[in-house]
């Protein structure tokens, strides 16, 4: 939804004589810039209209590694590392028109982002109205910058007001596992995420979305989505799931552990890739209430896992070696964070044993990316 709202604000700058640009806002093992460089050329934006920023580093880890250099592997403009800072404020302040850069903000969080997993939370609704898929007992995913959380509690209001039989099982509850400690701890001391008033909390933003969306002609969602921010939503309390941002904790590694050694997909399914980002803390949560369960002597609960992530480390057309080497000439800073080895929740990476150290070369990695086509 991003994306294609771009894509629409190019065909209005047509005949502008500076055309706009896109720029990805993430720390340095982001997501959403690697998924915003996978998915840009299906809504017709050239790379030299997309610019990827990353001004702040994440913990040196794999797994953040690895996306930097998905990152640098896919057409459009490498900002460089921990920097971009006139960039984001020339968007912030500079009047609306062509050549005001438009932000994909961390996390994807703004109203487009969040009306994108309204639709992810649709889906689901059909697929259950269709009987592809049990009406779960709960959703259960990772909260970072909201945006998904948002669109989830929103989406299931928008569901249940829309006719859907689903997300109606007596005892639902949408379980959401924190990923930043610092706002784990404000959480936990004065309930900030969901907050009506401060700024980016989920309250906030169902308020902001709804009122977009009535804007635009659609019936207004707030009330009933309050409802469900008010009695269904549960934010995990567990800071040990959550450890430190953007790498693993006890818990996630144990949890990756587990599911290599017992669980198998459906065949020819890539196995589940379970980052210290997100996927491993969300999976981690999601053991916890199944041995709640058993624990409680209770029929097991039936969950939706919710991962807004790749199942694969995508590798695009660019060298990226060449260009993570040109830019580490440049970046101490790059050359000193980028690790491979070490801890990790990439299928096929040991997640324990031998140290993590600076990149040497692509033999390191490639073997763990898969390579991707990708057409305007």
């Amino acid at each position: 939804y991003i994306l294609g709202s771009f894509e629409a604000h190019l065909e209005e700058c047509r005949n502008a004589p500076e055309q706009p640009r896109l720029v990805a806002i993430g720390s340095s093992g982001s997501n959403v810039v690697v998924a915003a460089k996978v998915h840009a050329p299906k809504c017709g934006i050239t790379p030299r209209s997309l610019q990827a920023l990353y001004p702040e580093a994440d913990a040196p880890e794999m797994d953040n590694t690895l996306n930097f250099l998905s990152s640098l592997s896919l057409p459009g403009e490498q900002g460089p590392f921990l920097g971009g800072s006139a960039t984001i404020a020339s968007a912030a302040w500079q009047r609306d028109g062509p050549g005001r850069p438009w932000v994909i903000p961390t996390g994807g969080l703004c109203k487009a982002g969040i009306i994108g997993q309204v639709c992810l939370v649709l889906e689901l609704a059909e697929q259950v109205a269709r009987g592809e898929l049990p009406d779960p007992d709960g959703i259960v995913l990772a909260l970072g910058s909201n945006c998904t959380t948002t669109g989830v509690v929103l989406g299931v209001a928008v569901a249940r007001a829309s006719g859907f039989a689903a997300f109606r099982k007596p005892g639902f509850r949408i379980h959401a596992q924190p990923i930043h400690p610092g706002v784990h701890f404000l959480h936990n001391a004065f309930g900030v995420f969901t907050s009506t008033r401060l700024p980016m909390m989920i309250g906030t933003n169902i308020r902001d979305t709804c009122a977009a969306l009535a804007a635009v002609g659609a019936p207004d969602f707030t009330e009933l989505s309050l409802i469900v921010l008010k009695q269904e939503l549960v934010i995990s309390s567990d800071r040990s799931i959550t450890g430190r941002y953007g790498v693993h904790s006890e818990a996630t590694l144990e949890g990756k552990a587990l599911l290599e050694r017992t669980a198998q997909g459906p065949a020819g399914a890539p196995p589940l890739w379970l980052c210290g980002h997100f996927t491993g803390k969300s999976f981690a949560l999601l053991l916890k209430l199944l041995r709640e369960d058993v624990a409680a002597q209770r029929a097991k609960r039936k969950f939706v896992l919710l991962a807004t992530k790749s199942v694969v480390q995508p590798r695009g057309a660019e060298d990226e070696w060449s260009r993570f080497q040109e830019m580490c000439r440049t970046s101490p800073a790059l050359k000193k964070w980028a690790v491979l080895g070490g801890v990790s929740g990439h299928p096929g990476a040991a997640g324990t044993g031998e140290t993590a150290a600076p990149a040497k070369g692509p033999e390191q990695y490639h073997p763990l990316m898969t390579s991707i086509v990708q057409s305007v």
